[in-house]
């Protein structure tokens, strides 16, 4: 089956924002509710069929990202961190050979491992969801989804089809920086997973909220896959995460001002970044780009100051020229002498009197 027969058969409703913005899904399928203390196990696993979401928890005042399981016996959150999801050969489909896939052009016509969108009943269906009844009641509006950095043997990408018929929207890219996306608070969605080429792959995701107090948290964790039937789970498990990433899954709850965690939606860069967090998190320029800006408005001062200087200094030396011109024209003609030769000098003549 063809990857992009498959898209076009999903149906998502999205829209774009600061980051990425996936909304909820009219989708039946993705009907469901969180109970407010549903079970939390530490014990290594491995997932290869079913449905889980990955989402934020608050958990006696810590935040935790986790998986939610539906398992047999009842849903259950899992570390992430001890859980191995498989995505096995069942997984396999072609990919698309379309100018609506761009970032998939190297891999086109070729075959690919998909966690699908709509549910396969041979293949792991892994979405998210932020419908913990703590974080519904804590979380102001939503929250940021931030996927990546991502290591493996091959290329990985998360992605959405947009409407029955729209093109795919690409929200995460192994080979690109960290991809944001928008959840709202109390929403549930599922997306596209493919990879490239079997073996075992890291994820880091980090969630990024504002609480309604005004206090920046954070969740973050690593998702760790076995992408083809043959790759090995103790592999996985194995697996440092990649880049600095949190190992724990685990969180940090702290301030902006000291864990560097900024509101969901920020369009804030990572960590490592050359744009700074606090620039990015007010949604304006960097401290550099300021210090530029105020350094090219200083020079250009001093260079319009000194242009006015020369031009008045310029000015004075032409009036005073302009001045000594008009005195010479202007200067007092000189008397006639009065000698009795009866010859004035130059100018009027005195003709005492003469009739």
């Amino acid at each position: 089956m063809s990857l992009s027969a498959l898209l076009v058969s999903a149906f998502l409703v999205i829209a774009g924002a600061p980051s990425s913005f996936a909304d909820p899904s009219p989708d039946p399928d993705l009907a469901q509710s969180v109970a407010a203390h549903e079970e939390w196990s530490n014990e290594a696993s491995e997932i290869s069929v079913g449905h889980v979401d990955l989402g934020p928890r608050l958990i006696d005042g810590q935040w935790r990202a986790g998986l939610r399981h539906d398992a047999e016996s009842g849903a259950v959150w899992r570390d992430p961190n001890q859980t191995v999801l498989r995505v096995g050969d069942a997984a396999i489909m072609t990919a698309p050979d379309s100018a609506d896939y761009p970032f998939l052009a190297d891999v086109a016509g070729k075959p690919v491992y998909v966690v699908p969108q709509t549910q396969n009943p041979g293949v792991v269906w892994l979405g998210w969801n932020t419908q913990d009844p703590a974080v519904t009641a804590t979380i102001d509006r939503g929250l940021t989804m931030r996927v990546g950095p991502v290591s493996g043997p091959g290329r990985a990408w998360l992605f959405l089809q947009s409407g029955t018929f729209g093109k795919p929207l690409l929200l995460a890219d192994s080979g690109a920086a960290p991809g944001d996306v928008w959840i709202d608070s109390g929403t549930h969605v599922h997306a596209n997973w493919a990879f490239s080429a079997p073996g075992t792959y890291t994820a880091t995701v980090t969630f990024l909220g504002t609480t309604t107090a005004g206090e920046a948290v954070s969740a973050s964790t690593t998702l760790r896959f076995a992408v083809g039937d043959a790759a090995s789970a103790s592999e996985a498990l194995a697996m440092a995460a990649p880049a600095a990433a949190s190992a724990d899954g685990a969180s940090a709850s702290s301030s902006a001002s000291s864990s560097g965690s900024v509101p969901a939606g920020s369009g804030a860069t990572p960590a490592g970044s050359a744009s700074s967090a606090s620039g990015a998190a007010s949604g304006g320029l960097p401290d550099w780009a300021f210090l530029a800006i105020i350094a090219v408005v200083a020079v250009s001062l001093l260079v319009i100051g000194a242009l006015v200087v020369a031009r008045s200094r310029r000015s004075h030396a032409e009036q005073a020229a302009a001045i000594a011109e008009a005195d010479s024209i202007l200067a007092p003609l000189p008397t006639a002498r009065g000698d009795g030769s009866g010859e004035g000098g130059p100018g009027l003549v005195d003709r005492g009197g003469e009739q």
